[in-house]
């Protein structure tokens, strides 16, 4: 009897030490940074990069991340948020498969850049 209880305390002890891993484990996870972590905030604001993709839009007419990351000299998870605020803000169209989106600028672009001529 003496040797089952012994092994029977083992394994208690045992168990006591894979929770405290666990805990550790757990704690190490909800550490981690996410992804919203990697992208600097100054790229989440109107830095300037809209009105020059506006005018690259107005130069090419045609708007793809390729091109802005060409013209613009920045990375494709630059120039593709760049791509997805002017759908959002509706100076370009929606995606049509892997062809260019079609630009969709009015006068009102040149007010929403700021640099309206008049």
């Amino acid at each position: 009897m003496a040797d089952s209880r012994k092994s029977l305390d083992e394994l208690e002890t045992e168990l006591v030490g894979l929770k405290i891993r666990l805990r550790r484990v757990e704690d190490f996870i909800l550490a981690m940074p996410t992804p919203e972590d990697y992208i600097p905030q100054e790229s989440l604001s109107d830095d300037g990069l809209v009105g020059r993709a506006i005018e690259v839009l107005k130069e090419y007419g045609n708007a793809s991340a390729s091109l802005l990351q060409r013209k613009l000299s920045i990375g494709y998870a630059r120039a593709a948020r760049l791509v997805d605020k002017l759908e959002e803000k509706g100076f370009i169209g929606p995606q049509e498969g892997s062809r260019p989106r079609k630009v969709l600028l009015n006068e009102d672009a040149d007010d929403e850049k700021g640099t309206s001529d008049k």
